[in-house]
């Protein structure tokens, strides 16, 4: 899209769904889409929704997005709940943490 934005498979909940991975001045943020339906689908990215299309992959996808975002510190911007948040441990448990 541009030098600071690109568009990422995010598969699982509709055919073709994609994600927004914005990179400016060193800190990364994804826009995550239809990725995330509620908050508790970060502390247990398994749990599916009713009108994912793939679950498996829905679920796989929640997972590998949200180790992503842990292991580079990134912003997340959860669309259907939260807003913009970071992910954060406690208990050995994910939340994702309003900024």
């Amino acid at each position: 899209m541009t030098s600071e934005i690109t568009a990422i498979p995010t598969p699982g909940h509709t055919p073709g769904s994609m994600s927004l991975a914005v990179v400016s001045s060193g800190e990364r943020a994804y826009i995550m889409g239809d990725v995330f339906h509620g908050p508790a689908q970060v502390t247990e990215p398994e749990w599916v929704f009713s009108f994912d299309a793939e679950p498996v992959v829905a679920a796989q996808t929640r997972t590998g997005m949200l180790e992503r975002s842990e292991s580079e510190n990134a912003t997340l911007a959860i669309c259907h709940h939260s807003g913009f948040g970071k992910v954060m441990r406690a208990e050995g448990r994910r939340y994702c943490l309003g900024i």
